[in-house]
């Protein structure tokens, strides 16, 4: 009884610990507890080294993770399984900027009037310029995919005008000369009054595309004088190649 009652005890404490794991602890506070040699001073020697294999091995339970390396067509990194797939681990990951998108700012019109006039576009803004350029109020586009284009502009009419109830002014954004996307707003016969607009769509982009946004005096009446006021801004938004 004595020699049963030794060997209970023996594996209970084996039960327990196995427990919970400490490596350089004593009292471990997890599952598994790993301290380095030094918090202030590590050595090579302290971390955790994932198992490196260059192709997937089967995986056991979801959560299964390696590091996989010199693979034929997949970058170096970890990845895990979700119980379907091979998922990577998001590699980096920086909350300053967003590397899709693209600002291009500018003030005023090139021109009034009846005829077809430029919004005029000076600057552009992004993490990465690459391909992209503003010349001439013209935009040229850098990578060729998918892009949700947001224009925003305002004008206004320094004076009213006789015989004519509203002033409307059509706003174009043209690609290689081609219009895309349209709008139009609209000004009420009263003197120093003002407008803005806004337009967006979905747009497919091929690198070194152009891209420009017109203003045109619809109506036949009235004065075609007025002028552009604020900031001008195109925004172009990346989705996907």
């Amino acid at each position: 009884m004595k020699k049963n009652a030794i060997i209970f005890v023996a594996i209970l404490a084996s039960t327990f610990s196995f427990a919970q794991v400490g490596i350089k602890t004593q009292t471990p506070a997890a599952s598994l507890h790993i301290e380095p040699t030094s918090i202030s001073s590590p050595t090579g020697m302290d971390g955790i080294l994932i198992p490196r294999v260059k192709l997937f091995p089967i995986a056991q339970a979801k959560g299964h993770t390696v590091f996989l390396f010199q693979h034929a067509t997949l970058p170096d990194g970890f990845y895990y399984w979700d119980g379907t797939d091979w998922v990577s681990f998001l590699s980096n990951f920086n909350r300053l900027y967003d590397d899709a998108i693209y600002v291009i700012t500018g003030s005023g019109y090139s021109a009034s009037g009846n005829t077809e006039n430029n919004v005029q576009f000076s600057t552009l803004k992004a993490y990465d310029t690459t391909g992209f350029s503003v010349s001439g109020n013209q935009i040229t586009v850098g990578k060729s995919g998918t892009y949700l284009v947001s224009f925003n502009s305002a004008l206004k009419k320094a004076v009213s005008t006789a015989n004519e109830n509203r002033a409307i002014y059509t706003y174009r954004i043209k690609k290689n000369g081609t219009t895309v996307l349209t709008t139009s707003n609209s000004l009420t016969n009263e003197g120093t009054t003002a407008t803005s607009v806004a337009l967006s769509g979905i747009l497919e982009l091929a690198q070194n595309d152009v891209i420009r946004v017109t203003i045109q005096k619809t109506t036949e009446t009235g004065s075609t004088v007025y002028t552009g006021y604020g900031t001008n801004c195109i925004t172009m938004t990346y989705l996907n190649d």
